[in-house]
Parts: structure tokens; C-alpha cells; sequence
């Protein structure tokens, strides 16, 4: 055992245990090596959502008292709706009633087209969602 380092034992259920033998197996790692990458991954991912939230509370008012849409807000608004609707927006569902900004103001925010930003971001999420249901692992 590397100095630094602890160890961590986790009771798993048969089903888990073998889903994540054929697992492994199939990426060619040890259990130990994905578990530990996993709660890494997990750990900063939570770290990093507790940390957005002070950014949101920044929600900015135009004039006409619409809500004005940053980066941070948009990212989340996006992955909320490809993870509830297992897909990409389609541009006519860009409105506040889908949770959503204006397509437009999207496109300001990201900087990039949001379409663009969908297309690298979608898998991304997608393999996230199937990663936390298919293991069925809640840390």
C-alpha cells in the first residue's frame, strides 16, 4: 500500500458484485482501480455542484425583469433537460416553460452555439446517468 493512502471496504450485493466483475472485466481494470477512480470522480463532481449553487444565486434581472442567463445556468439548465428527456432539446424548445433560455441567449452564454455545445455535451451526460443506474452504487 502506497504511504498516503487508506483502504475502504464497501459491502456490495451479489447482482452488483458480478455487474461490476463483468464490468471491469470489460474495461480491462481492476475493481480496485475503478472504484477509486469513481469516488474521485464522484467526490469532485459533488464538490463542484456545491460550489455552483453560490454562482446561481447570482441570477441576474433585465429591465423588463426577465431572468438574464449566465454560463453556469444554462450548462445546468441543458444537462437537466437532456437528463430528464434522454435527448437534445430541438431549438423551438428553448423557452423558460421547458426550463430553458431563448436559443439566442443560450448561444450568448456558452459562447458557442448551443447546438454545438449539445452535441459534445449529450454523451457526456448520457454516460454519467447510465454509469450511476447501471451500477446502482449510491456512495
Amino acid at each position: 500500500m502506497q504511504e498516503g493512502t487508506r483502504v475502504l471496504a464497501v459491502a456490495l450485493s451479489n447482482d452488483v458484485f458480478d455487474k461490476l466483475d463483468d464490468y471491469v472485466k470489460e474495461m480491462q481494470v481492476t475493481k480496485k482501480q475503478y472504484v477509486a477512480d469513481l469516488i474521485e470522480k464522484d467526490l469532485e463532481q459533488k464538490l463542484q455542484q456545491k460550489q455552483e449553487p453560490a454562482k446561481q444565486i447570482e441570477v441576474r434581472q433585465a429591465p423588463d425583469g426577465q431572468q438574464v442567463w449566465g454560463r453556469a445556468e444554462v450548462i445546468n439548465a441543458l444537462d437537466k433537460f437532456m437528463i430528464e428527456n434522454g435527448r437534445i432539446p430541438t431549438q423551438k424548445e428553448f423557452k423558460n416553460e421547458n426550463g430553458l433560455p431563448s436559443y439566442n441567449a443560450a448561444g450568448r452564454a456558452l459562447e458557442v452555439s448551443p447546438a454545438e455545445y449539445m452535441k459534445e455535451r449529450f454523451d457526456e451526460v448520457m454516460a454519467e446517468q447510465q454509469e450511476e443506474a447501471g451500477m446502482g452504487m449510491s456512495m
